[in-house]
């Protein structure tokens, strides 16, 4: 058992460092475009959800675990309201719609709380679902 966890860890430590490759080369692709261009919303969106495939990785193991019972699926509400939305909310709301955002500036200009929040996003949504008798 020890031996298959190590494995699986190992795995999905190389799929997050692959996708993270791929990702960064997309970064400098759709940089370029947008500065050539002037049109940056592809980047922009690109930006504000890139790392949510993170987090989906990270939470792989449990949902792995929990297609393995017996139930039905079920998502956690609190769950989705406590942290998916409001992470949501945080990275499209002060870039793409057009009124005044209640988020502190200070996450806004901060350069790694994006990608902290997309993982975060990620990691919450796999792990809101859930299976029960």
């Amino acid at each position: 058992m020890v031996k298959r966890t190590f494995w699986v860890i190992l795995g999905q430590a190389a799929i997050i460092f692959i996708y993270l490759w791929i990702a960064s080369y997309l970064f400098q692709i759709l940089q370029v475009k947008a500065n050539e261009m002037e049109r940056f919303y592809s980047y922009l969106l690109f930006s504000q959800t890139a790392y949510i495939p993170v987090g989906f990785l990270m939470g792989s193991g449990q949902m792995i675990r929990e297609w393995k019972k017996e139930g039905r699926f079920r998502v956690n509400p609190l769950l989705i309201a406590l942290l998916v939305v409001p992470a949501l909310y945080i990275l499209f709301v002060p870039y793409f719609l057009p009124f005044p955002s209640i988020t502190p500036a200070i996450i806004l200009t901060n350069p790694s709380a994006g990608t902290v929040i997309q993982i975060m996003a990620g990691y919450a949504l796999v792990r809101s679902i859930q299976k029960k008798k």
